[in-house]
């Protein structure tokens, strides 16, 4: 019997941990052609006056693909994103690493989720870790 309970409880246990959200931020943007999209981020030590902003639009749509205009840090990027897994996202860095590597990473995932041709719009799917809670995000 208490074999039973202990298998249940672990995969409630499992289940839980994957319904709950690991990212410090997440948002998700609904775009037309060529709207901006724009993402500021302060540190928090500054208490936001070093404020940097970072924005992406899309251009086009073929078939599943669609290409991506974004800027961040004043330099300019262009990606095509993909409707297939690890096809349809970007990262980026946002503050340099501390001393250990795992723990202090901070970076921001744009993802491609949908592609609506009939409306002609995109979503996208902002994902920002900070484990330190370095970064003040506006979106």
């Amino acid at each position: 019997m208490s074999r039973i309970a202990i298998s249940i409880i672990l995969i409630f246990s499992f289940l839980n941990a994957e319904i709950k959200s690991n990212w410090s931020y997440s948002h998700r943007y609904t775009l037309k052609k060529d709207e901006i999209a724009n993402i500021g981020y302060s540190t928090t030590e500054s208490k936001g006056k070093d404020k940097q902003s970072f924005f992406f639009r899309w251009t086009s749509i073929v078939g599943d693909r669609v290409t991506v205009l974004l800027n961040h840090k004043g330099h300019p990027h262009q990606y095509i994103l993909y409707k297939r897994r690890s096809l349809n996202r970007v990262k980026f860095d946002l503050l340099p690493d501390g001393n250990n590597k795992i723990v202090d990473r901070s970076y921001f995932i744009i993802a491609l989720s949908d592609i609506n041709q009939g409306n002609a719009e995109v979503d996208f799917d902002i994902f920002i870790k900070d484990n330190k809670n370095r970064i003040l995000v506006e979106f």
